[in-house]
């Protein structure tokens, strides 16, 4: 039996590894020239979270452009809106007001979330049940009928959008997979601007929120 022959792995002098690299210097800029507050990302196709793209349309308002919250290491939160981090003069405000109010800072009231807001009327419809099994609520206490129009305000969260749809329509949020114009609302921290329901509803009013089946 003839003995097992190694080769020798290839060695390569510095000089004639030299003027290899590759250099593409009218695209060097390609990710980091694209990074903004609403796309710290570049590339990746996603923000926040969950992996959403990026929505920093010229024609959406600044309430309406999802800016997320980037760590130091680079992780992204799904709360989009900046901490409470006030001053120790404002921090000193607070607990001042805080307490001749008798109330918590920052404490806001159950169902007083959205008051005082704009609404906006958008129509809920289910492909996961029959007309039957979701609706209205009848007088005698059961939700059928199917299709049902509620009023949301366009700042509020599709966490919480859940849980009107689910008091007017009577379909549990655990099996809400709602989507809008094709879109999937996976976010529950995002509000209904962010997903852009706001500025398409203004042009297309007939368009309506969708409970998918898968």
């Amino acid at each position: 039996m003839s003995a097992s022959v190694q080769g020798v792995g290839t060695r390569w002098a510095p000089h004639e590894l030299q003027g290899l690299e590759a250099s593409y210097p009218h695209i060097s800029d390609a990710f980091t020239g694209f990074m903004s507050p609403y796309n710290p990302t570049p590339g990746t196709g996603a923000t926040g979270y969950l992996a959403v793209p990026p929505n920093n349309y010229p024609f959406y308002s600044e309430q309406e452009k999802y800016k997320p919250i980037l760590q130091a290491d680079g992780g992204q939160l799904s709360e989009w809106e900046p901490m409470y981090q006030p001053s120790p003069e404002q921090a000193e405000e607070d607990r001042r007001l805080a307490y001749e109010s008798g109330v918590p800072h920052g404490y806001v009231p159950p169902g007083d979330k959205y008051a005082g807001l704009p609404t906006m009327s958008i129509l809920v419809s289910s492909d996961l049940h029959t007309e039957e099994e979701y609706g209205k609520k009848q007088a005698s206490g059961k939700h059928t009928g199917g299709p049902f129009m509620i009023d949301v305000s366009p700042k509020m969260r599709i966490e919480d959008l859940r849980k009107v749809i689910w008091r007017e329509g009577g379909i549990l949020p655990g099996l809400q997979k709602l989507s809008y114009a094709g879109k999937n609302l996976e976010d529950s921290q995002r509000t209904l601007q962010h997903y852009g329901i706001e500025y398409w509803h203004r042009k297309f009013p007939e368009w309506h929120l969708k409970i998918r089946r898968y």
